[in-house]
């Protein structure tokens, strides 16, 4: 037999699609092997764990995806963290002074702010 055909039921009628496929013996013999490795694909545990795995990757990122969108970002990386603030307050930027020049620093500063407010008043 060189050819398998397939006669499917229905209504007689001139429009309707031909119910009568007939295609070549080893394409048929080559579509059902394929068949056959699909569903033994589809059934295999392996797959089936394969599958899930990627679901709930897929549901993982889309839920990060959701609340990176909700998040304001900006202003969380503006604010720096505690542990960022201590970090900072760790390290000395400037030579520790003496008493007498932190004194001497006031007494400047302090001179600063006399000066502004002369000048304000007598420019009033």
């Amino acid at each position: 037999m060189d050819e398998h055909t397939h006669v499917g039921g229905g209504p007689p009628d001139a429009l309707a699609v031909p119910t009568v496929v007939t295609i070549p013996w080893l394409e048929y013999r080559a579509l059902v092997a394929d068949a056959g490795h699909w569903r033994l694909f589809a059934t295999s545990p392996h797959v089936a764990e394969l599958l899930a795995e990627w679901d709930r990757r897929r549901a993982t990122r889309d839920t990060s995806n959701a609340v990176a969108a909700a998040a304001d970002w900006r202003a969380i990386a503006s604010a720096p963290t505690y542990a960022e603030l201590a970090a900072r307050r760790a390290v000395a930027t400037t030579d520790p002074l003496t008493p007498d020049q932190i004194r001497a620093r006031t007494s400047e500063s302090w001179a600063r702010v006399q000066d502004w407010i002369t000048a304000r008043r007598t420019a009033a």
